[in-house]
């Protein structure tokens, strides 16, 4: 799969990662595909929230190792 943009944002904890993966996403065109790698376990539950929300595709969550790998179609 084709990322448009990657967001590394491991080591950020509680709000930070689904803030400013919604702040990046504000950022994207309709259509555009983000990945997201985190190792915080919140920021599923956090993205999945963001995507309902906001009305974004959730595409994949995998967690390899204590990170995770999140996949949002905006």
């Amino acid at each position: 799969m084709k990322f448009d943009k990657t967001l590394d944002i491991k080591g950020l904890a509680g709000a930070r990662p689904q803030s400013v993966a919604g702040d990046t996403l504000a950022n994207m065109a309709e259509g555009q595909i983000l990945r997201i790698i985190t190792n915080d376990a919140a920021a599923k539950q956090a993205m999945d929230s963001l995507c309902r929300i906001m009305g974004y595709d959730l595409l994949d969550i995998r967690e390899d190792g204590g990170t995770i790998y999140i996949i949002i179609r905006k």
